[in-house]
């Protein structure tokens, strides 16, 4: 499909998309943000819809299944808002402090590990550097710094196991 097809077969169902998405949303901006999403898919894959019987169809449908996508996020977001919003005040310190001894636990195991593997897995995990990064700074090869990881790991499992 080229430019010209586009034009005369794609962008008059413009009104139409709005006002499924409007109706499914019952949102004019979300609406908006369908249909733009809808016409930068199709015109990516303009040409295989070359063949296609019913294009217009094939575009009405993307825009109903986008609502549907969205309608269906919406609904887990809402679901997760209301269970935190559930959740007693208790509950959620009670979370925070043993998320906090967690932390305190996994600090105090780093600060054992021998220098190279505790900063490896700092580089690794906290600081989120790429293989090269860590190979510079610690002075290894790239299956050195894989190793010096799986150790420390290794190693944090069977303290963490201890201490359980």
């Amino acid at each position: 499909m080229d430019n010209k097809e586009f034009k005369e077969k794609i962008i008059p169902l413009q009104s139409a998309m709005q006002l499924l998405a409007e109706r499914m949303l019952g949102d004019v901006n979300d609406a908006e943000d369908i249909v733009q999403d809808v016409f930068m898919s199709i015109w990516e894959r303009r040409n295989d819809l070359d063949g296609h019987p019913n294009p217009q169809g094939y575009c009405i449908q993307m825009v109903r299944n986008r609502c549907i996508d969205l309608l269906r996020k919406r609904k887990r977001h809402d679901e997760h808002a209301e269970s935190i919003r559930l959740m007693t005040d208790e509950a959620v310190m009670m979370e925070v402090e043993e998320t906090q001894e967690k932390s305190r636990i996994l600090r105090r195991l780093l600060g054992e590990l021998p220098d190279r593997q505790r900063r490896a897995i700092e580089m690794k995990y906290i600081e989120e550097c790429d293989t090269e990064k860590m190979m510079d700074a610690l002075g290894m090869s790239s299956s050195n710094v894989y190793t010096t990881i799986s150790r420390a790991l290794q190693t944090l499992r069977e303290k963490l196991k201890i201490k359980n």
